[in-house]
């Protein structure tokens, strides 16, 4: 069996937190990562929303069956679409003008290949990985609300943690809270600390 980097499914993902929060709630739904008569993605961070888009628009003109992109929607849907159906046009790749709720796939260049493009947190929303999985805590966790109330505190004596990034910075810290504190997104999906089995997470997995 070749190994997995060798696969002829891709998956591009942004870094390492969104590779293995990936893998990670897959595995929670049953995809098994080990087994080789199953074919499997190489699940490929990229290190950064740059980089990704430069391997798009390699890969999406090579001869892989199947070519997954997930990027983060940050603060405009629209214009992080607009990056992507670009780079698909440049190569003869149409996408629909707006992406689907659940997950765009359409036709590769190679006969019978797809596609797939999601943009975190849903296909609809501006937002993150991190806006995704705050979605998964569970509902009306005590130390959810809190997390948001000390960070934004802690903003306010100075620490350093930036506005933009204020959802990453709750979830760290509501994760530095739980019975094995600061486990890393993909970890802490593993464990189970988050409800995968959430509207958004099913439709992800879907």
């Amino acid at each position: 069996m070749p190994p997995l980097s060798e696969s002829p499914y891709r998956l591009l993902v942004e870094g390492p937190d969104d590779q293995h929060s990936v893998i990670h709630l897959m595995a929670r739904h049953g995809f098994d990562w080990d087994d080789e008569s199953t074919p499997r993605p190489f699940v490929s961070a990229e290190g950064g929303v740059e980089k990704l888009l430069r391997s798009a628009s390699v890969a999406l003109k090579g001869t892989y069956d199947r070519i997954g992109i997930i990027l983060d929607a940050n603060s405009s849907l629209a214009d992080r679409w607009a990056q992507i159906r670009d780079r698909a046009s440049q190569i003869g790749l149409v996408l629909p003008e707006s992406p689907a709720p659940e997950g765009t796939i359409v036709h590769g260049r190679q006969p019978g290949s797809r596609v797939g493009v999601w943009l975190m947190p849903d296909n609809s929303s501006s937002g993150t990985l991190e806006s995704f999985l705050s979605t998964l805590v569970p509902a009306e966790h005590p130390t959810w609300i809190y997390a948001d109330q000390v960070t934004r505190e802690a903003r306010q004596r100075g620490a350093q943690c930036p506005e933009k990034d204020h959802l990453k910075s709750v979830l760290h810290t509501w994760l530095a809270w739980q019975e094995e504190p600061g486990l890393p997104f993909g970890t802490a999906l593993k464990a189970g600390i988050f409800e995968t089995d959430r509207e958004g997470a099913l439709r992800f997995v879907a």
